[in-house]
């Protein structure tokens, strides 16, 4: 497989190159039993699946951490990296939480121009390329075996993959990594798509630091977890992105909740959640669809069963995974209980251990990044599926 692929990918741009490696690592994962089917251990897409993070130490060999860790090292010495955008706040209090750089692979803003990730002229290419392959083969592999994310192998996906590093006192809080089009923006499921659009699907990340002690170092993964697993496939149903779960309750599952903007109903009054059964049966949660408007009212549990569902019982479970910010929630200066608004979470804090492997749902799975206390380096990428028009 690696030698067809950096023969497929010579001489391309960057988004060129990832969807020609993702392309010929899936035509050889379908037409040959290479080792790509063992990259991941047994049970690890079944897990991301149930709305739960795969942790998966050592996935990398200590000599391949440490000789990508010295290129990380190096490349952020020589200045090819950039201010994580989300860092850029000039209001924080504390000026160190800013401290997150990121040297990606291109820029999505233009047009797939080459990010420094992949100039051949910048530290060591050819360490960053193998890692590269690596990672097409498990999207691939991802594609073929996951429920429903076929386009995951679709060589007009975009390609998001980029070495790491905060600094001392950088920190990330709370959220998620993909939104429905409707929480974006207002209507924003009707606005018309560019061409070849495409949505973070999985998210994954590889630590590099050696000698890493959570209880000294900080720096941890914290993931919002909930505390049983789902009980239908979590994360979208074509384009209607999960927003939501009903708790788990009694002989009832946790169930994942959906949303469809497009129902037939007055304008600006087309939206409908829904939630799938561990047989796979679909049901509504209202008797007819709610103002688009409510989407952005709600801002928290209480509102959104109001407003969003019809039956007593089902209101009394819902939990929304990341509430859109409204006017109450942005007064609201305390940070909700470790267990979640509707008491169904449970955190899980994953020590960045060098050659770790962490991947997860990007839409279904909320985290955030304690404070780091010294210089943390790794890799981070999202795998992308088709928005579908």
């Amino acid at each position: 497989i690696k030698s067809a692929t950096i023969a497929a990918t010579a001489g391309l741009n960057a988004e060129l190159a990832w969807r020609n490696a993702v392309h010929t690592a899936a035509f050889a994962l379908e037409n040959t039993t290479p080792d790509t089917a063992n990259i991941l251990p047994p049970g690890a897409l079944q897990t991301i699946e149930a709305g739960k993070a795969v942790i998966i130490p050592n996935w990398l060999t200590p000599s391949e951490t440490s000789a990508i860790c010295q290129d990380v090292q190096q490349c952020f010495q020589d200045g090819h990296f950039t201010n994580f955008i989300l860092s850029r706040n000039p209001n924080k209090v504390d000026k160190a939480a800013n401290d997150r750089w990121i040297m990606p692979s291109f820029s999505k803003n233009r047009d797939g121009t080459n990010g420094p990730f992949v100039d051949p002229t910048i530290g060591n290419f050819e360490l960053r390329h193998s890692l590269k392959l690596k990672m097409a083969q498990v999207k691939a592999l991802l594609a073929k075996e996951m429920y429903d994310r076929p386009t995951l192998a679709d060589d007009t996906q975009t390609h998001e993959m980029e070495y790491l590093r905060y600094g001392q006192g950088a920190l990330l809080a709370r959220h998620v990594d993909e939104h429905h089009l409707e929480l974006k923006r207002p209507n924003g499921s009707k606005l018309q798509l560019k061409p070849n659009a495409s949505r973070r699907s999985i998210t994954w990340l590889i630590y590099l630091n050696d000698d890493w002690d959570g209880e000294v170092d900080g720096g941890q993964l914290r993931l919002h977890e909930r505390q049983f697993d789902s009980v239908s496939y979590v994360g979208a149903r074509k384009n209607d992105l999960q927003v939501g779960w009903l708790k788990a309750f009694q002989e009832k599952g946790e169930q994942p909740v959906f949303l469809d903007p497009n129902r037939e109903g007055p304008e600006n009054e087309t939206c409908m959640l829904y939630t799938i059964d561990g047989s796979g049966n679909k049901r509504d949660l209202s008797t007819r669809p709610f103002a688009n408007i409510a989407l952005y009212l709600a801002g928290g549990d209480k509102v959104a069963r109001s407003l969003m569902v019809s039956n007593g019982e089902d209101a009394k479970r819902l939990h929304l995974i990341d509430a859109p910010k409204s006017l109450v929630s942005s007064l609201k200066t305390k940070a909700g209980p470790a267990e979640g608004e509707d008491g169904g979470e449970r955190i899980r804090d994953i020590v960045p251990k060098a050659g770790t492997l962490v991947m997860f749902d990007s839409v279904s799975l909320p985290h955030e990044v304690l404070m780091t206390n010294r210089e943390r380096f790794g890799v981070q990428g999202w795998f992308h599926e088709k928005i579908y028009t």
